[in-house]
């Protein structure tokens, strides 16, 4: 071997162990950075945060901070369209209830279906501690209404099934009591405290 091919071999030796030498470098100073980055990350989640409108009392622990529209969009996405279905099978009880008690009932037992539907959508939210009470009252007034429209239905007569009239629309009054206070929750800005 000559001497020149020898010298080129120690200056490619020298030249990898350099590029190794600056890339590790370089890879160190990255992760430095990046812990760096790492650790300033809460204070800039915090700003976004409050930079998007977040309010801390409608996050429940442990979950993601959610503004006050994003809940009241969250709630109108359940209420609207069960609303629109209560509508719709309480207009047909009362097509059907002078007339024909297996179309009433047929009616009545829809809208059983459809409360426990909307209880259960309802109870999926993940509301803030200072309005999950309400929504509690709200379930508690949807199920007092589903028991008694359910026993409604297994009416044998069309007298029988009338006499529960008054009833129910007490209880779908409550309901809509405890959907007001649900609404006046979800609209307004917590309190802060």
């Amino acid at each position: 071997m000559s001497n020149t091919h020898a010298a080129g071999g120690q200056d490619e030796t020298a030249a990898g162990k350099f590029i190794l030498i600056i890339s590790s470098a370089l890879a160190a100073l990255l992760l430095i950075a990046g812990l760096s980055y790492a650790a300033g990350t809460g204070a800039r989640h915090q700003a976004a945060l409050t930079a998007a409108g977040c309010e801390p009392g409608l996050a429940p622990s442990g979950l993601q901070c959610t503004t006050q529209p994003m809940l009241a969009r969250e709630v109108m996405a359940v209420v609207t369209p069960a609303t629109q279905q209560l509508n719709a099978e309480t207009a047909a009880y009362t097509a059907s209830e002078n007339s024909d008690i297996t179309t009433a009932d047929a009616a009545l037992a829809a809208e059983v279906t459809s409360e426990h539907a909307f209880d259960t959508s309802l109870a999926a939210i993940a509301f803030p501690p200072a309005i999950a009470p309400v929504v509690k009252a709200v379930i508690r007034a949807e199920q007092t209404r589903a028991r008694l429209t359910a026993e409604q239905a297994q009416s044998a007569s069309l007298p029988q099934l009338r006499s529960f009239n008054k009833r129910t629309g007490v209880a779908t009054a409550a309901v809509q009591t405890e959907m007001k206070f649900l609404r006046k929750a979800v609209d307004s800005p917590p309190q802060a405290g």
